[in-house]
């Protein structure tokens, strides 16, 4: 369960920095070392311009590193790439100390005006007491009037990902 759910979070973190498209590339590299970009390419069935952007983009981030190396029958370079598995530990550690720090903050301020939000039916709007009385209870999109939102829902929403975070 622990390793389905880190890879779970490692391969969110890869889409959420480099895209979805990075995220089957560092599947097939997986543990192995030095994984030829021709065997990456075929495995994802991309171009091999398509699938260097997508081990440069990796690349960018420290995600991977490569070697290069001449092909002594056809001439070129051949690239073979590995994962920084500390690498990625290190960017899940600082995403999840931001995650859980905006998920503080946001409960913070949801339990400072505990029952005292108001939205728009139209869902344009949701804001505090405070600045619901600036514009006079209306929304300053459509003019509707604001209905009271009770937060508490809300509330438990982020304490429940705050305890998954710390988990």
């Amino acid at each position: 369960m622990h390793m389905r759910a880190t890879k779970k979070r490692t391969d969110e973190l890869i889409a959420r920095l480099i895209g979805d498209d990075a995220v089957p590339v560092v599947g097939i590299i997986g543990d192995r070392k030095h994984v030829s970009e021709f065997e990456i390419s075929s495995k994802i069935k991309q171009d091999i311009q398509v699938t260097r952007n997508i081990l440069y983009r990796l690349h960018s981030k420290n995600l991977v590193s490569y070697k290069r190396v001449k092909d002594r029958k056809k001439g070129w370079y051949v690239s073979y790439w590995t994962v920084d598995k500390k690498r990625v530990k290190d960017l899940i550690d600082d995403f999840k100390t931001k995650e859980l720090e905006k998920y503080q903050e946001r409960l913070k301020a949801e339990e400072e005006y505990l029952n005292n939000y108001y939205i728009c039916k139209n869902i344009c709007v949701r804001m505090n007491f405070d600045d619901a009385a600036e514009f006079s209870f209306k929304c300053p999109e459509c003019g509707q009037v604001l209905d009271h939102q009770n937060n508490e829902r809300t509330i438990e929403v982020l304490k429940e990902k705050i305890k998954e975070l710390r988990a």
